[in-house]
Formats: structure tokens, sequence, C-alpha cells
């Protein structure tokens, strides 16, 4: 068990980027893409903000830690969503 948040500072940081980044990518997307590609990865990347947000207000701990690596598996889901339709679309 782990006592100390030896990465505090880091998943802060992560946390302030993703909070900040992955609203205003999902905004891009959903205004840039077809409605198919900003409902898939929009969304994702919206409520990747919302739960870097989350993982802030926590403060530290085993809570914060867990959302922020929800946040950041979202953003990895939004930008695969956009890859492959981009791909899809040729």
């Amino acid at each position: 068990m782990v006592t100390s948040d030896v990465w505090g500072q880091l998943r802060r940081r992560v946390a302030i980027f993703t909070a900040a980044g992955g609203p205003l990518f999902a905004a891009y997307v959903i205004t840039h893409s077809s409605t198919a590609e900003g409902a898939v990865a929009g969304v994702p990347l919206a409520a990747a903000g919302a739960f870097a947000i989350a993982g802030l207000a926590a403060g530290t701990g085993r809570r914060a830690v867990e959302l922020v690596w929800i946040a950041l598996a979202l953003i990895v889901i939004g930008i695969l969503a956009s890859i492959v339709f981009a791909v899809l679309e040729g």
C-alpha cells in the first residue's frame, strides 16, 4: 500500500492539462466533424475534463489518482476514435 503521493505534482499537472484540453478538443471535434464522430469522440473528451476536475477537487489519495487515470483513459479513447474516423473517411 502506497502511503505517500510521490507522483502528486505530475498527477496535478496532467489533471490541469486534461481539464482544460479535453473540453476544448471535444468542442473542436464536435463542431468540425460529422455527427457520428462528434458523438463517439467528443463525448469521451468532454467527460475526461469532468473527471480531471473531479480528480483535482478530490485532492490527494486513492480517489484522486483513480479519477485522473479515468480521465486519461477517456482522452485516449477520444483520440483513437478520431483517428479511426479519419482513416475511414479516407
